[in-house]
């Protein structure tokens, strides 16, 4: 019985000396696979890159990465990046890929549209489309002009224009999608051409049916120009308000509210309700930096 204990005992102690063996060979392998393991330069986005941004050597910053782990068409150089365009969106800490690059600005106009947007195209002349003096890149406000609208010989609406976007951005003019004059134009203002617009995606909708059921208008903003307006449209009787009364166009400021304003025009601040009508807002905290609001006043 001694005997037999004695060889489990010998045969146990063996094979944890096995055990042992083995598992020091598997941590020194993988001890030696790691300091033969290549590391390799790659350049990565140090923040994010829209597409279509020409990229610049501060938009970059070198990592080591093992070489195993990389995806196929990592870039090392720096000169085979700097002043190519980002085909799509890049964003930071992401490896360079040949394949996300374009040698030369793309101008496929999907390419050129913001995410969230749509590219839609109004047909427009002369007289609405700012006598074609319209470029890629300009920004709009688009005016609509219902005309009277009745029912059962009763006026359910009063002939009114109103603007109903603003600050919206040109893609395009006819086939044009640069700022350079085409070589074709002979100076003449075209009977109808088209002029594509940067649409948000949910007002879509809202531009097809102003085309369809009335007129619209382009109005060009000034360079840089980021106000906008706060309006319930203008029908006639605006032309004809008493002349003892007028309204101020204010732009609201950081930190404003319906009450603070009321209170600086009117000295009070229980104007705020006429503020809302006047300006359809329907929630008096509403009001951001840069709206412009219609504020009425008494000439004295």
């Amino acid at each position: 019985m001694n005997s037999y204990f004695r060889r489990v005992l010998l045969f146990s102690f063996i094979l944890s000396i096995l055990v042992t063996l083995l598992v020091y060979m598997y941590i020194g392998k993988l001890g030696s696979k790691k300091e033969t393991q290549q590391l390799v330069k790659v350049l990565v986005a140090n923040t994010n890159i829209p597409k279509g941004t020409v990229i610049e050597k501060k938009m970059l910053r070198e990592i080591e990465l093992p070489k195993e782990s990389i995806q196929q068409g990592y870039i090392r150089d720096y000169s085979l990046v700097l002043g190519k365009f980002a085909k799509e969106n890049i964003i930071k800490d992401e490896i360079i890929l040949l394949g996300k690059l374009q040698g030369e600005k793309i101008d496929e106009l999907s390419f050129n549209i913001d995410e969230n947007y749509r590219a839609l195209s109004v047909n427009v002349t002369g007289d609405t489309g700012v006598s074609y003096l319209l470029k890629p890149g300009d920004y709009v406000d688009v005016i609509v002009f219902l005309s009277e609208k009745r029912e059962n010989n009763r006026v359910v609406r009063r002939d009114i224009a109103k603007v109903i976007l603003q600050n919206i951005k040109v893609l395009a003019v006819d086939r044009n999608m640069t700022r350079q004059n085409n070589p074709k134009d002979d100076g003449k203002v075209p009977t109808r051409f088209f002029v594509t617009l940067q649409v948000p995606a949910q007002d879509v909708e809202k531009l097809v049916l102003a085309e369809d059921i009335g007129k619209i208008k382009l109005s060009l903003r000034a360079n840089k120009s980021t106000d906008t307006i706060n309006s319930n449209g203008t029908v006639e009787a605006d032309f004809f308000i008493n002349k003892e009364e007028k309204y101020i166009y204010y732009k609201v400021k950081k930190g404003d509210t319906l009450r603070n304003i009321s209170r600086a025009f009117y000295g009070h601040p229980d104007n705020y309700d006429l503020l809302k009508e006047i300006n359809n807002i329907k929630d008096e905290n509403i009001i951001v930096p840069n709206m412009i609001i219609k504020i009425p006043v008494s000439k004295k």
